[in-house]
């Protein structure tokens, strides 16, 4: 026994898939067919043929552009580099008057050399004027150990005058500062050492 309703549904089906069938074939040959028409036509046309195709328009809305005011770009010209010349060198006269002031007011800080530095530092102002001299010529260096040992020189001046004519209370002459400090280090470290 045949229900009636199930048959009918599949004939149905089969109907639509040999139409969906016949519609696939039929698209099939029409692709098959263009094809064979566009080998025919490049053959006929040649190798310069120019295939139209539909103009695509944009319908997306634009702005007008406004014209920009120019703006000037100038650029520089670049730096032409100096000539690179010989480095420079330190000032011998600096480098001695920076050695000569350091002793000079090593030697006015220990009482006893007081007079001693008082020479050293007066010759420490005479090199640091020698020495900020020599670097006024180009490519030679040292005007900061000149003038540092100027300072140097002429406070190991000032300080011994003061160290010698016992103008200062806690050193004169006859102080051995130089011994007190030795003591005093010796005392701080004997224990710890």
């Amino acid at each position: 026994m045949r229900i009636p309703s199930l048959t009918r549904r599949g004939e149905a089906q089969r109907e639509d898939a040999a139409r969906a069938e016949g519609r696939a074939e039929a698209r099939a040959e029409d692709r098959i067919e263009r094809k064979e028409d566009e080998r025919t036509f490049s053959r006929d046309a040649g190798r310069n043929a120019v295939r139209e195709r539909p103009a695509v328009v944009d319908e997306t809305p634009t702005e007008k552009i406004k014209p920009v005011d120019r703006v000037e770009t100038r650029r520089e010209p670049e730096p032409v580099p100096e000539p690179v010349g010989p480095r420079p060198r330190s000032s011998l006269m600096a480098t001695l008057a920076l050695i000569v002031g350091v002793v000079a007011a090593l030697a006015t800080l220990t009482g006893v050399l007081a007079g001693y530095g008082i020479v050293a530092g007066g010759l420490a102002v005479l090199l640091a004027i020698a020495g900020v001299s020599a670097t006024g010529r180009r490519h030679v260096a040292g005007r900061s150990e000149a003038m540092l040992a100027l300072v140097l020189g002429l406070g190991a001046v000032v300080f011994g005058i003061l160290v010698v004519t016992d103008s200062l209370s806690w050193i004169t002459t006859a102080s051995d500062k130089v011994g007190e400090l030795r003591n005093w280090l010796d005392t701080q470290t004997v224990d710890r050492f």
